[in-house]
Formats: C-alpha cells, sequence, structure tokens
C-alpha cells in the first residue's frame, strides 16, 4: 500500500511539473510575442516614411503623406496587435479553419463551418469583388495587404500563443499565407451574411411549419393583421426528403447567425448645449476575445480619418474626420431568398427553370482535415446561386425526382463594390461626397446617420434592396415558376432617406425605420422597439444636451418591455408566500436592470420560463431552443390572443395562462435558490450575468480559459440601451454574449471633444498591458478621446515606429 503511494505521489508530483513547465512555457511564448511599439523599419510597398505614434493607450496614430500609405501602416499595425484574429477570420471565410485546428480540441463544428462557406462560396465571390473597385480603391487595399506582409515576412517573426500551437499541431508545418486583397473583402461579406437577410430564419419557419402548420407559424412570426402570400403547403410538400433539422443545425456559425442590435442617435444643434450637433453610435456584436473593433487614427494632407477600424479591413469604419461624422445601425433589410428548385425528372443533373431544363452549374470542394482525411464535397449551382441542402449530403447517385434549396443573397454578389462605398465615407466632406459613397453600398445594408461641422444632420440606408415579382421573402418559394423571382433593385434615390428633418432628431436601434406606407418592401424582422422607444424618451426629456448627456444614454439601463409584460405577470394571486414576496418586489421596481439588484434576475428567470412554458410543448426540444430568447411582444399575443397556448400538453389537466405565469414563477424561482440560496434579498442579477468575451481556441481548456477570455459583471440586458443579451442557453443562460463592442460620441462644435470607448483594448496577445486596460474605464463609463496634434501626443506616447521605403 506505501509503494502504491509512493507512486501515485510521484506521479502526481510529476503531472504538477508538467504542468507547471507547460503554463511557464506558456507564459513566455506569449510575452515574446509582444509586439515592439519602438524601432525602425524598411517596408517594401510605401512611396514615403510613414511615423507611428502609439498613445497612451496604444491607440496609433498614423501619419502619413497618402492614404495608401496610411492604409500599409494600418495593415502593419492590425497585424502587430490582431494578427491571429485576422488569420481565424480569413480562414473562416476561405472554409479552411479545419485544416488549422483540430475540430475535437475546439468542440467540433469547424468542418460543417467550412462546408457552409465552400458551399456559398464566399471567399470566390470576395475575389471577384476585388475586379470590381476602382483602381484607387483596388491600390489601397492592395497596400494594407503590404503593410500586413511586411509584419509576417520577418523571418524571427513570433505569432503568438495561438498560433504557436496550430504550429505544433500542424507537426511545425505551419506558416501564414500572404496576405490578399480578397482576405480583406472576406470581412465585409462575412458581416454581410450575419447583418442582413434571414436565410436560416427561412428554414427554421419550414421547420416550425411542418410542426404546427401554416397558422401557427404565420401567428408565430408576425403580429396579428398582417397578411402575406401563403406558399407553405407547396413549399412544405417540396421539401419533404430535406433534412432540415440537420441542414439548419451544421449551417450555425458564428458567420451564419443573424445579428442585428445596434443603437444610433443624431442631434441638431438646436438640441445641443453646444449649438452644433452631437452624433452617439454603439454598434452590438457578439462579445470576443479579442473585440470586433481597434481603435485608429489616419493623419495626412487632406484627411485626419478617427474612430473604429476592423482588423483584416483598411477602412476606418465608424468615426469622423474633422467635418463630417457618421455610425450605423443594422436594418435587417431581407436580401435572402430561399428558392425550391425542381429536379428534372427525367435528368438529375438539371433542374426545371421557367424557359426549360438547365444544366447545375457544379464544382468540387476538399476541404482539409488536421488530424483527419480529407472532406470532399460536390456543390451545384443554379440561376438563383447555391444549392445550399448540398452542405450536408452526397449529390452522386441521387434519384432524379425531388428537389432542393438554393439560396440567393446579395452578399454572394461578385460584382458588388461595398467595400469601396465604407471606404469612401471616410474621405467625404459634405452630405453629397456621402451619399456618392453610399451609391457604392450594396450589402449590409444599414441605417447610416450622419452629422458635419456645418450643422447639417441625416440618414441614408443604402443596399441594393430586392423588388421580388410576388410575396415578401419571408419564407422559401418555388424557383420553377418565376413568379417570386427578383424583378430588379429599389433605385438609390427611392432608399430610406433623410436630411435636416425639421424635429431635429434621428434616432434608430433596429427598430421598423420606414413608416407603413413606404412604397417598397425592406423586412418584416424588425427588432423589437423598446431600445428606440427609450432613446426618443430621454432625447425628449431634456431641451438641450451635452455632451456627457449622450454617455449616459449609452448606458442606460431601464428596460421598457417590462412595461408591456409586466400586468400580465402581477395580475394574478400569488400563490404562496415566496411568491408574493417576489410580486412585491417586482411591484415596487424601478425596471433598471442593475447587477446589483435581485429584481432583473428574478424578471428574466420569470420571462424565460413563461416561454418555455407557453413555446416548449408545442414546438419541442430541438425548435424551441431555436426561439428560446424570450419575446415579450410574442408572450403577450399569446396572452392575450391565443390563451390555448397556455396549456401543457404534458399534463391531464388543463393550464389557463395564469396558472402558466404561476408555474413558471415557482420555476423560476426554485432555479435562483438552488444556485443563490433561499433569501431573496441577497439575490443579484450580476452574479447571474456577466459580459463573457470569449476566446475561440482557449475558452474550452481549463486553467487556460481564465487567463485567455475576460468576464466581468454586467449592467443591462437585452432590451436596455446599455445592451448586454444573454444567451439563454447552457449551465449559464444569463451571461451576456452580445451588446455593445464599441461606442463613439462626436462632438461637432469641437470634434478634438468627442470621445471614443471600447470594453477591452488593443492588443490580441493575453499577456499584453493593452489587452484588458479598457475594462475598468468601459464599466466607469471613463470614455477616452483621439486627438491632439503631433507634438502632444509624442509627449506621452508609449513609442513610436517609422516605416520607409528601403534606400536604393
Amino acid at each position: 500500500m506505501l509503494r502504491i503511494a509512493a507512486g501515485l505521489g510521484k506521479l502526481l508530483v510529476g503531472a504538477v511539473l508538467a504542468l507547471a513547465v507547460l503554463l511557464l512555457g506558456t507564459y513566455f511564448q506569449v510575452r515574446g510575442a509582444l509586439p515592439v511599439y519602438n524601432g525602425h523599419l524598411d517596408a517594401a510597398g510605401l512611396k514615403a516614411p510613414v511615423e507611428i505614434q502609439r498613445d497612451k493607450n496604444a491607440v496609433p496614430h498614423i501619419i502619413a503623406g497618402s492614404l495608401e500609405d496610411a492604409a500599409f501602416a494600418l495593415g502593419y499595425v492590425h497585424a502587430q496587435d490582431r494578427f491571429w484574429q485576422m488569420e481565424l477570420m480569413r480562414r473562416l471565410g476561405q472554409g479552411r479553419l479545419a485544416e488549422l485546428v483540430p475540430p475535437a480540441l475546439v468542440g467540433g463544428g469547424l468542418v460543417e463551418s467550412d462546408r457552409t462557406m465552400r458551399g456559398l462560396g464566399v471567399y470566390r465571390k470576395a475575389s471577384d469583388s476585388v475586379n470590381a473597385l476602382s483602381p484607387t480603391m483596388r491600390a489601397q487595399i492592395e497596400a494594407y495587404a503590404a503593410g500586413v506582409n511586411a509584419w509576417i515576412s520577418n523571418e524571427d517573426q513570433q505569432f503568438g500563443l495561438e498560433l504557436t500551437v496550430v504550429k505544433l499541431l500542424s507537426g511545425g508545418r505551419y506558416r501564414p499565407d500572404p496576405w490578399r486583397p480578397a482576405d480583406s473583402l472576406v470581412w465585409a461579406k462575412l458581416m454581410a451574411l450575419g447583418l442582413d437577410g434571414n436565410w436560416r430564419a427561412e428554414l427554421l419557419r419550414l421547420r416550425l411549419a411542418n410542426k404546427i402548420g401554416d397558422d401557427g407559424v404565420k401567428f408565430l412570426i408576425e403580429p396579428a393583421g398582417e397578411s402575406r402570400d401563403s406558399t407553405l403547403s407547396l413549399v412544405t410538400q417540396a421539401v419533404r426528403g430535406i433534412d432540415l433539422d440537420r441542414l439548419y443545425r451544421e449551417t450555425d456559425n458564428v458567420a451564419t447567425r443573424k445579428r442585428e442590435a445596434s443603437n444610433e442617435w443624431v442631434l441638431s444643434g438646436a438640441h445641443a448645449v453646444s449649438g452644433k450637433p452631437l452624433l452617439a453610435n454603439d454598434p452590438h456584436l457578439g462579445f470576443s476575445f479579442p473585440g470586433v473593433w481597434y481603435l485608429a487614427r489616419l493623419v495626412g494632407p487632406g484627411f485626419d480619418i478617427r474612430g473604429a477600424t476592423s482588423p483584416g479591413s483598411p477602412a476606418v469604419v465608424l468615426g469622423h474626420n474633422g467635418t463630417i461624422g457618421w455610425g450605423f445601425t443594422t436594418t435587417n433589410l431581407d436580401s435572402q431568398d430561399v428558392f425550391v428548385e425542381r429536379v428534372d425528372p427525367t435528368d438529375p443533373n438539371r433542374y426545371i427553370t421557367p424557359d426549360g431544363a438547365r444544366s447545375f452549374g457544379v464544382r468540387e470542394e476538399t476541404i482539409n482535415v488536421a488530424w483527419g482525411d480529407p472532406v470532399t464535397m460536390r456543390v451545384r449551382e443554379t440561376r438563383h446561386g447555391p444549392v445550399i441542402d448540398d452542405f450536408i449530403r452526397r449529390t452522386e447517385g441521387l434519384p432524379p425526382q425531388g428537389h432542393v434549396l438554393a439560396l440567393q443573397a446579395t452578399a454572394l454578389d461578385g460584382a458588388d463594390t461595398s467595400a469601396e462605398g465604407f471606404g469612401r465615407l471616410g474621405t467625404a466632406q459634405n452630405w453629397e461626397e456621402f451619399l456618392a459613397a453610399a451609391r457604392r453600398i450594396g450589402s449590409p445594408m444599414q441605417n447610416m446617420v450622419y452629422a458635419d461641422t456645418s450643422g447639417n444632420i441625416g440618414l441614408i440606408a443604402p443596399a441594393k434592396v430586392p423588388i421580388r415579382r410576388k410575396g415578401d421573402g419571408s419564407m422559401p418559394v418555388p424557383g420553377w415558376t418565376g413568379e417570386f423571382d427578383w424583378a430588379g433593385f429599389v433605385p438609390f434615390d427611392e432608399l430610406p432617406r433623410v436630411y435636416n428633418p425639421p424635429a431635429g432628431l434621428i434616432v434608430n436601434a433596429n427598430a421598423r425605420l420606414v413608416p407603413d406606407d413606404y412604397r417598397h418592401f425592406i423586412s418584416k424582422d424588425w427588432a423589437e422597439p423598446y431600445r428606440q422607444r427609450r432613446a426618443n424618451q430621454l432625447l425628449r426629456e431634456v431641451e438641450r444636451h451635452p455632451v456627457y448627456g449622450m454617455i449616459v444614454m449609452q448606458a442606460d439601463n431601464l428596460s421598457l418591455d417590462t412595461n408591456d409584460i409586466l400586468p400580465f405577470l402581477l395580475r394574478g394571486t400569488a400563490r404562496n408566500a415566496r411568491a408574493a414576496r417576489a410580486h412585491e418586489m417586482l411591484g415596487r421596481w424601478n425596471r433598471f436592470m442593475l447587477a446589483s439588484r435581485p429584481e432583473p434576475l428574478i424578471y428574466t428567470a420569470w420571462i424565460t420560463e413563461l416561454q418555455r412554458g407557453l413555446l416548449a410543448d408545442e414546438l419541442g426540444a430541438s425548435l424551441f431552443d431555436a426561439l428560446a430568447a424570450p419575446n415579450v411582444p410574442l408572450m403577450v399575443r399569446i396572452l392575450r390572443d391565443k390563451p390555448g397556448w397556455c396549456d401543457d400538453g404534458g399534463t391531464i389537466q388543463t393550464e389557463t395562462c395564469d396558472d402558466a405565469i404561476a408555474l413558471a414563477l415557482e420555476r423560476a424561482l426554485d432555479w435562483i435558490a438552488r444556485r443563490h440560496g433561499p433569501d431573496m434579498s441577497t439575490w443579484q442579477w450580476g452574479k447571474e450575468h456577466l459580459a463573457v468575451h470569449r476566446h475561440p481556441l482557449f475558452d474550452r481548456i481549463p486553467l487556460l480559459s481564465n487567463f485567455a477570455s475576460v468576464r466581468f459583471t454586467s449592467d443591462g440586458g437585452s432590451q436596455t440601451l446599455n445592451r448586454a443579451s444573454p444567451s439563454y442557453r447552457g449551465n449559464r443562460p444569463f451571461d451576456a454574449v452580445h451588446g455593445a463592442g464599441y461606442r463613439g460620441i462626436y462632438d461637432f462644435s469641437d470634434l478634438e471633444n468627442s470621445r471614443f470607448a471600447m470594453p477591452l483594448g488593443q492588443s490580441g496577445n493575453m499577456l499584453s498591458p493593452w489587452a484588458r486596460n479598457f475594462v475598468e474605464s468601459w464599466q466607469n463609463l471613463s470614455y477616452i478621446g483621439i486627438g491632439g496634434t503631433r507634438a502632444e501626443t509624442a509627449r506621452t506616447a508609449i513609442g513610436t515606429i517609422t516605416l520607409a521605403p528601403p534606400q536604393r
């Protein structure tokens, strides 16, 4: 026995030593990859020397003689701070993630993601779009790529722990490919896939139709009183042989998930203390480490552009240029349609069109898999686009009868010039030039607010908006008849636009953009109106707003959805003492989603359980999981108009809506008590509501997860201006995974007084002092400035790099 114990002791000591060596090696690997912010580099591709001053927050101020040289330097600093993030982004778009990391190490899903991206042909379309750019814009994107490559090409370059692990897993064979212009355009394609369109929502609605029928789907997806052409019966019969559940599940990845939330408002000088416009914007995307955005300033002859860039792209996406400023929210344009194509019954290599049978276009794709065998796939193309059910099955030997699903999407247009439009915004000097840049944008459709130092404000929502011959794009439609085809796009001059409105206010938070009498169809999927309503409310409460008032608004935590559903929740009599206490607390609650309070936790758990009680038995586990996020307008409609849905089909007795509400409260209180004890006064929303910025590679690895990912307590919720939306899944369903990753406030009386904020930091290196340096200031609403003269920045700079053309 003693011998065994001694052996176990040695084994334990050995394991501890091995772990210590691993952690020590990890530390030095990460530490050794920290970029140097001082020095000089001869860099081929530059026209003239460039100076990069890093201010005290590690924000680069790039001083260049031309936009091309500024783009070169931006590529260089992006690579310095975020290259592994850029590598994952372009690999996602290329459909080459599975060859980078063994799928088993990150929980699987990489092969499915690659199949989807290859099937959609995202990278092919990005490569085509490079050729659609003007010579000037193409030169900037090529200069950006040259800047990235100047960093990559250093023979002694350390690529950080993430790519070192990749190199070890590949047996030392990994070396980054050179950066290409198409790699930058992939970012825009991926954003368009997630921000515009609804193709996976159409698949979900087909799945729902199979479960609850046409009328049930109509009730779930649209307010009562709205009508549309119904083709459900025809379509559901046609796709009976397609595994819709698997197709929906396996096409779910970070690029295809719908993302819809952001806030923006712009005030004319009449509503500002300074007498000049104020513009506030905070785009919302999924949280991650590092974040999506990267602050930068580009300065040179005729330009001084400041704001948020995205590593991998040469444009300042959001910000101001000393004369104008701009911000975005997502319009939720329906720019993607699923067409049910009929296969030619006499020849499986052809499909039926209004003009007769036509051959499928066919291409072969091979996906290399780390530690696994290559995966081959055969993708067919139709006149509408790729056959999406080919992503999940082999097409060889399929029977000649049947149907397939094809996707048409503006994001997959190879002639797209959106990158040029977004790039030109930064150099526009007035409304007319802003519109000229917007005219080049095809996808994604954004509600773009505008202000300038002359006192003008405006909004334009540019995009290629499909004009459908029939239907509204909310459901898959027959493709063989031609009656549902696109008949063109809405003319630019008929797109939603406003300039210097009499009220002097423009607000959008993804809710309905256009009035009911707008003649063109934009979307059925407007966001719930609560954030937009709250912003309007706050702007009208004060006659003239200061800059700090915009910061307070961006951090507002009042959740107006409570006004709609709390009267239903509290209308019945509490059925026990604990429920009575919950009723009392929520009845007195000020409805602010504060981390320190118990009421937001009780409320969120209650409506989550209520939605489960209303829908889970009707839909089944798989379908309910796709609709797990509480939808207050839907629940109110059920409680008011469909009381039959309150009955639990799994019990003998018939439950009323009051029963469903009471049972949901009991389940919610039980769940919280198991985790936090019975004393409701000690419960806190923040203990269950952490803002979780997960590392995409290391979050699942014990010990390394806490080192790599960032978590901190957060106020807010799904419907607050300070959006911090939970996932509603897993063992921590209320952790926030979606919200603001950037906040900007631009003061047009003095643009030097503009304010910028991000939740994490500039660096993607876990040990960098600039990886998490913004967390505390983000929580304390302490924004930073990006300004000053060259000499002023130099006095507090943490480093200066000069890049210069090689001496001949």
